[in-house]
């Protein structure tokens, strides 16, 4: 399948020769996407290694609702029977265990994405609210894994102004199969594109961290920590945002981006977790989804059973500051060595806005990255999609190793 992705240059005049509206092809150094290697595998390693995509794949029909941002691929690269084509070869190209996508369109579900069930790996798809048709979804080896819970999250909740928009989340616990007492988590979200609505970004984060706080906890009896976590997707945020921020120092002033909204309304504090979580927590009991407080399709929210007093906890509320417990770290570092800022996509100028993000503090380690390219080497890329690129996202992938738990959770 890595062939698939060379294309010679009688192949490529072939194709600009076949439909004269494409654009010229562009020429792609060699070493444009290579594997990174980012640490030493461990020397007692005890575990299984294990590759994970993340993948903005350009829903079809929102391609065609706005075809202004997309003068100048082609007409023939703007074909889904096209474009299909070449993200089916570049994900397989890849070999990914599991691969996250964001914008999966609805319509496409059985024609095409069945393909991946039928190369032996199991999907979970979650559609945006609303009426929006498309969503995200993750898929991973049959083979490798076994699913123990999914959860999607939903951002628009009617109590609060500011997460009155369709956006989603999604996310897994996987149990590897060589390894089941060690499973982990893997999260996918497309937050809001607006670039003028940091302030949604933010709140909708705020609520995919609480989501992801809740389903990672454990207490074996011993102590309490979190599963191994991985979180992708395409978070329509830049390197500088107060988003990336947050989950880079993991912690960020959000007093800039706050409206009048109370939060105590869904009960997610500023530290990023349910309050009906953090406080069954401290008491030593056990939570279920009847304890949280906010509005999704997979359970009910505020279970009139359920006693949530966040008046006698104020100082957990709309403090101005956001922190969260997860400790992630970037697998991409945003700026090379040499100083120049890494791409994902091109939003009026070439620029990162997906991201693949791990915890630290536990027995997942990363050990190699592809390669993002730079501002600059995305300029040879002229417009996305192109007749190697089939959305107008690059992919993110990179590789872990996760070391095996001997005794059981």
């Amino acid at each position: 399948m890595k062939a698939s992705l060379k294309y010679s240059s009688s192949s490529r005049k072939r194709r600009a020769d076949s439909d004269s509206d494409d654009q010229k092809s562009c020429d792609i150094p060699t070493n444009f996407r290579i594997w990174e290697t980012v640490g030493k595998k461990s020397a007692c390693y005890e575990g299984f290694s294990f590759r994970v995509v993340s993948y903005n794949v350009l829903a079809q029909y929102l391609l065609e609702c706005h075809p202004y941002l997309y003068t100048g691929c082609g007409l023939r690269n703007l074909k889904w029977k096209i474009r299909a084509a070449r993200i089916y070869d570049e994900i397989l190209s890849l070999s990914p265990d599991i691969f996250c996508l964001q914008e999966v369109q609805v319509s496409h579900l059985d024609s095409f994405y069945r393909k991946f069930e039928a190369l032996g790996y199991c999907g979970v798809f979650k559609q945006k609210t609303g009426q929006r048709q498309d969503g995200c979804a993750i898929y991973f080896k049959r083979s490798l894994f076994e699913m123990q819970d999914h959860v999607s999250v939903e951002y628009y909740q009617p109590e609060m102004p500011i997460l009155n928009r369709d956006n989603i989340g999604l996310m897994v616990k996987l149990s590897p199969k060589c390894t089941p007492n060690t499973p982990i988590v893997v999260a996918t979200t497309h937050l809001l594109y607006n670039p003028k609505r940091t302030d949604v970004r933010l709140a909708q984060m705020q609520v995919l961290l609480a989501e992801i706080d809740r389903f990672a906890y454990i207490n074996d009896g011993k102590e309490s920590n979190y599963l191994p976590i991985i979180l992708t997707g395409d978070l329509n945020s830049t390197p500088d945002s107060a988003v990336v921020k947050l989950l880079d120092k993991g912690y960020v002033s959000a007093e800039p981006f706050r409206d009048n909204s109370d939060w105590k309304k869904i009960g997610v504090t500023d530290n990023c977790q349910h309050l009906s979580v953090y406080l069954n927590r401290q008491r030593g009991i056990a939570t279920d989804f009847s304890m949280t407080k906010i509005y999704n399709s997979d359970y009910t929210a505020g279970s009139s059973d359920v006693t949530t007093d966040t008046q006698n906890h104020k100082e957990l509320f709309n403090s101005g500051d956001l922190a969260y417990p997860l400790n992630l770290k970037s697998v991409y570092h945003k700026v090379k060595v040499n100083g120049h800022f890494e791409a994902t996509t091109f939003q009026d100028y070439w620029v990162t806005v997906d991201y693949i993000y791990f915890s630290g503090f536990n027995s997942l380690k990363l050990v190699e990255r592809l390669r993002l390219p730079t501002v600059t080497e995305c300029e040879v890329l002229g417009k996305l999609p192109n007749n190697r690129f089939g959305s107008d996202h690059l992919a993110l992938a990179a590789t872990f190793e996760l070391q095996c738990v001997k005794s059981s959770l």
